[in-house]
C-alpha cells in the first residue's frame, strides 16, 4: 500500500509468492493522500496524483470514476469501484493494469480546455487549468480523462506526464526499464530472481537450444534434415542463431566455406516442411565476388536443393513495398486515423474512404497476402524446395515465411504455435526489432514497421478464414500494442547474440572473450547489472486472467491421436531420401510466373572448377515446370491445400479495432471473445435446423412426418479454398462460413421450399 511515510523496499528470504510480499511497498514521493489499490513497481516513484477523475468507456456507456497517478513508469487510473473487491492478487498484472498505459506509449500529450488546448512538451508552460486531458499512444490509442470541478492539481498531473512521457535518448528509455524492472541495487536483484524463478509455458517452444529445433523437425516429419551448431560461437554469422537446420549429408567442415557465398553470412537454412514434402527454405542474397571451387559448389547446391531434384528460387523482394514505402504507408495511415489535434476533434472527413486508399497500406497487405498464396501453391506440389531470397534475410522474409506457414500450417493459428512460429521467424531469425521499432528515436531512416504489417495479415486472413483458428482478434491487438512497449526481450534486440546477454531461457550467456559460460544465481548472467528483461510471452505479467481467456476460441474439436500438428501423418517418400547429387532442375518464381535460371547461381556462371563440375552433367529436365505453373494459377490443390485469400478490394478490409480504436469520433468497442457468442449462435443453428427439417418433411429430432420421404443422396461437400471437410455436431455436412455455395439437386429432385 501507499502511504505518506518512507520504507525501504528488504526482503530477507525469497518466498514462492513474491508478489504478494515483494511488491507491496510503499512510495516515497507520494505527496498527499493515500491509494491502497495501486501496487508500485520495484524502481518506480509516483510523482502526481489527483482526484476525481472521469473515464469514458469506449463505446459509451457511463464514464469511470477514480483516481489518476503519474509515475516515472506509467499513467495509472484507479477506479473508485471494482478494484477493491479483487482479493485475488494473482489476477492483478505486475506491470500494467487494465487502465494503465506506459509512458513510452505515449506520443502527444494534449490539454483541453472549452476555449483552448495544447500539445505539451517537456519544456511547455501551461498557464490554464485544463478540463480535459488527450494522451494519443504510438498503438494508436487514445486516452481520454476529465477532470471534475472540485479536482486539484489538474495542470500539475498534465506538466508531470509532459515532462517524463517520452524517452528520447538511450539514458531516458534505461531509466524508463529501471523503473518497472528495478536497478543494479537490492530492488533490482530481486524483480531479476522473480522473473527467473516464474515458470514457462510447456507448449513454448524458444528455439534457442539443439532439442528445440529437433522438436520442430520431428513435429513436421523433416527427416532428411539435421541441426548444426557450427554458429555455436556467432563466428561464422552474428545475425544467425546459435543453431541452424541443414541437410544431412554436409557436414560442419564443408558448412563453414559456405557462409562466405551470402551476405552476412545468412546461409539457406531449412524453415519448414510441407505435408506433402516440400521444403521452405530463407537465405541472404548470393555473393558474387568470390571464387568458387568444385567443393564450394558442391555444398552450396545441397544447401538448395537439399534431397530435392527442383528448386524454386523466389526473389521476396521483387513487387513487394521497399522498407521506407512501409514506413510512409503507417504514417500515413496514422495521420489518417488519429489527425492533427483540431480535426480529431472536429467531424471526420467526408472523403476518409480515398484518403484510406492514398495510403497504400492496404497494398502493401495485399503484395505480402499474395506472395505468399504463390509459395504456399509452390509448395503444396511437393518434391522440391522453395527458397526466399532477400538481400539481408532480415524482413521481408520473416513476413512471408511466417504467413506460408500460417497459410499451410493448422498448428500455426493456435495460440502455442503461433507464438512459437513468430519466436522461429523473427526472434531467433534476426529480424531487427530494436531498428524497425526505434524505441529511442535514433534510428529514423531504419524505421519501418514490418511486424504490424505481418499482424494486419494475420487479421485479414482471421477475418476471411475464423473457423480455422484459435487465436482471435483480442490476442492479435494485445501483441500489436505491446510491440510498442520497450519493456520485453522479444523486440528489444536485432539477434539472438544480442538478446543472449540479457535473456532469462538461455542456459548459458555469451561474451566475445570470455565465450559461452554457465549462467549461475538462477539463471542470472555473472556481471551482468542490468535489468533482466522478460519475455512478450509471458501474458501473466501484462494481462487480466480474463483478457488471457479471451486469447482463444472454445475449441471442443482436439486433433485427432496420431496426426502431426501440421498434417503430416506419412512417411518421407522414397524420392525425398534419394541422393540427388549434381545440379538439379533451378527455377525463378519472378513477376507472377516460374522461368528456368541455370544461371542464376553465381558458381555456374564462373569459370574455372565450379563450371567443369557442371558442365559434364546432361541438363536437368524442365517437364515439371507446367505442373507447377498450373499450382500457381489456383488450380485444385488437394485435400491439404492452402487457405488462399481473396485480394480484391472489398475483401480486404480495415482493422478496425486497431486503427480506429483512437477515434473520438468513433470509439471503437474493444474486441470481444466469440465465445460470449456461443449462446446466440446455438440458438440460430437450433433454429435453421428447424426451417431444414421442416422443408424436408421433418420434425425437430429429424422424424418423418409424410409417408413419402425425399431420399437425398448427402455427401460431404467440400471447400474450393482448402478441402476440408466440415460437419455439424449430427453428421451432416455444413457450408464453410468462409465460402457459401448453393446445393445443386440431383436428377429427379427438386429444389426445397423454405419456409418464409
Amino acid at each position: 500500500m501507499l502511504t505518506g511515510s518512507k520504507t525501504s523496499f528488504k526482503i530477507k528470504q525469497l518466498v514462492p509468492d513474491f508478489k504478494d510480499k515483494t511488491l507491496n511497498f510503499s512510495n516515497t514521493a507520494l505527496r498527499s493522500g493515500e491509494t491502497s489499490d495501486f501496487t508500485c513497481l520495484p524502481g518506480e516513484r509516483v510523482l502526481q496524483r489527483t482526484q476525481p477523475v472521469r473515464k469514458p468507456r469506449a463505446g459509451g456507456g457511463s464514464s469511470l470514476t477514480g483516481a489518476l497517478l503519474c509515475t516515472t513508469f506509467r499513467v495509472a487510473f484507479v477506479p473508485e469501484e471494482g478494484v477493491a473487491k479483487t482479493e485475488d492478487r494473482d489476477s492483478v498484472p505486475v506491470f500494467l493494469g487494465e487502465h494503465d498505459v506506459a509512458l513510452a506509449s505515449i506520443e502527444r500529450v494534449v490539454a483541453v480546455s472549452p476555449s483552448r488546448w495544447k500539445v505539451l512538451s517537456a519544456r511547455s508552460s501551461l498557464r490554464f487549468h485544463p478540463e480535459e486531458l488527450v494522451l494519443f499512444c504510438r498503438d494508436l490509442r487514445v486516452l481520454r480523462f476529465h477532470f471534475e470541478k472540485s479536482c486539484a492539481g489538474t495542470a500539475e498531473i498534465t506538466s508531470a506526464i509532459a515532462r517524463v512521457y517520452q524517452p528520447s535518448v538511450p539514458a531516458s528509455l534505461s531509466s524508463f526499464q529501471r523503473s518497472a524492472l528495478g536497478s543494479v541495487g537490492e530492488e533490482g536483484w530481486e524483480m531479476k530472481q522473480y522473473l527467473s524463478n516464474r515458470g514457462t509455458d510447456p507448449q513454448m517452444n524458444w528455439f534457442e537450444g539443439l532439442q528445440d529445433w529437433e522438436r520442430e523437425l520431428a513435429r513436421t516429419g523433416a527427416t532428411a534434415w539435421r541441426v548444426s551448431s557450427v554458429n555455436d560461437r556467432f563466428e561464422m554469422a552474428t545475425s544467425l542463431p546459435r543453431f541452424n537446420v541443414v541437410p544431412q549429408r554436409i557436414l560442419d567442415t564443408e558448412l563453414k566455406r559456405s557462409f562466405a557465398h551470402f551476405t552476412e553470412g545468412r546461409i539457406p537454412r531449412w524453415c519448414w516442411r510441407h505435408p506433402e514434402g516440400s521444403d521452405l527454405l530463407r537465405a541472404a542474397s548470393f555473393q558474387s565476388n568470390i571464387y568458387h571451387e568444385k567443393h564450394d559448389a558442391r555444398n552450396l547446391e545441397a544447401l538448395l536443393f537439399g534431397r530435392h531434384p527442383q528448386c524454386v528460387i523466389v526473389e521476396v523482394g521483387e513487387d513487394m513495398p521497399p522498407l521506407s514505402e512501409i514506413q510512409a504507408a503507417h504514417s500515413r495511415l496514422r495521420a489518417l486515423c488519429l489527425g492533427d489535434i483540431p480535426a480529431s476533434l472536429s467531424v471526420p472527413d467526408e472523403k476518409w474512404l480515398s484518403s484510406l486508399e492514398a495510403t497504400r497500406w492496404l497494398d502493401h497487405v495485399r503484395s505480402c497476402l499474395r506472395r505468399s498464396a504463390e509459395v504456399s501453391c509452390l509448395l503444396a506440389e511437393g518434391d522440391l524446395a522453395v527458397v526466399l531470397q532477400e538481400a539481408e534475410d532480415r524482413d521481408l522474409n520473416c513476413v512471408v515465411s511466417s504467413l506460408v506457414q500460417i497459410m499451410s500450417d493448422p498448428h500455426c493459428r493456435t495460440l502455442p504455435g503461433f507464438q512459437n512460429l513468430v519466436q522461429k521467424e523473427w526472434v531467433s531469425a534476426g529480424f531487427r526489432f530494436l531498428h524497425r521499432n526505434n524505441y529511442t528515436r535514433d534510428s529514423d531512416k531504419e524505421e519501418s514497421p514490418v511486424f504490424l504489417l505481418f499482424l494486419d495479415c494475420v487479421w485479414q486472413l482471421l477475418q476471411q478464414f475464423p473457423s480455422h483458428f484459435e487465436i482471435t482478434e483480442v490476442f492479435l491487438l494485445t501483441l500489436h500494442d505491446r510491440a510498442h512497449l520497450p519493456l520485453y526481450s522479444t523486440f528489444l534486440f536485432n539477434c539472438q547474440r544480442e538478446r543472449g546477454r540479457n535473456t532469462q531461457h538461455l542456459s548459458q550467456s555469451y561474451t566475445p572473450v570470455n565465450g559461452w559460460q554457465e549462467l549461475v544465481n538462477g539463471g542470472l548472467a555473472p556481471g551482468w547489472g542490468g535489468p533482466s528483461f522478460p519475455s512478450v510471452w509471458d501474458w501473466a505479467l501484462h494481462c487480466t486472467p480474463e483478457r488471457r481467456d479471451s486469447f482463444r476460441k472454445p475449441s471442443n474439436a482436439p486433433l485427432s491421436p496420431g496426426i502431426v500438428p501440421n498434417g503430416n501423418s506419412e512417411m518421407p517418400s522414397s524420392h525425398e531420401l534419394s541422393d540427388c547429387s549434381g545440379p538439379g532442375l533451378l527455377l525463378l518464381f519472378s513477376k507472377g510466373s516460374l522461368v528456368p535460371a541455370p544461371h542464376l547461381l553465381p558458381w555456374r556462371n564462373a569459370g574455372g572448377a565450379a563450371s567443369s563440375w557442371k558442365n559434364h552433367r546432361r541438363a536437368p529436365s524442365c517437364d515439371g515446370l507446367p505442373r507447377l505453373e498450373r499450382a500457381l494459377k489456383g488450380q485444385p490443390l488437394g485435400p491439404r491445400g492452402p487457405l488462399l485469400p481473396l485480394l480484391l478490394g472489398p475483401c480486404l478490409r480495415v482493422w478496425r479495432g486497431c486503427y480506429l480504436r483512437g477515434a473520438l469520433q468513433i470509439q471503437v468497442p474493444p474486441p470481444v471473445s466469440s465465445h460470449l457468442h456461443v449462446d446466440f449462435l446455438a440458438s440460430e443453428v437450433e433454429r435453421l435446423r428447424g426451417r431444414l427439417a421442416l422443408a424436408k418433411g421433418l420434425d425437430r429430432h429429424g422424424n418423418c412426418k409424410r409417408a413419402e420421404s425425399r431420399g437425398t443422396n448427402q455427401k460431404p461437400r467440400q471447400e474450393t479454398t482448402n478441402h476440408n471437410f466440415l460437419f455439424d455436431g449430427n453428421g451432416r455436412t455444413g457450408c464453410s462460413p468462409e465460402r457459401r455455395y448453393t446445393q445443386t439437386p440431383t436428377r429427379g429432385q427438386k429444389h426445397p421450399k423454405l419456409p418464409p
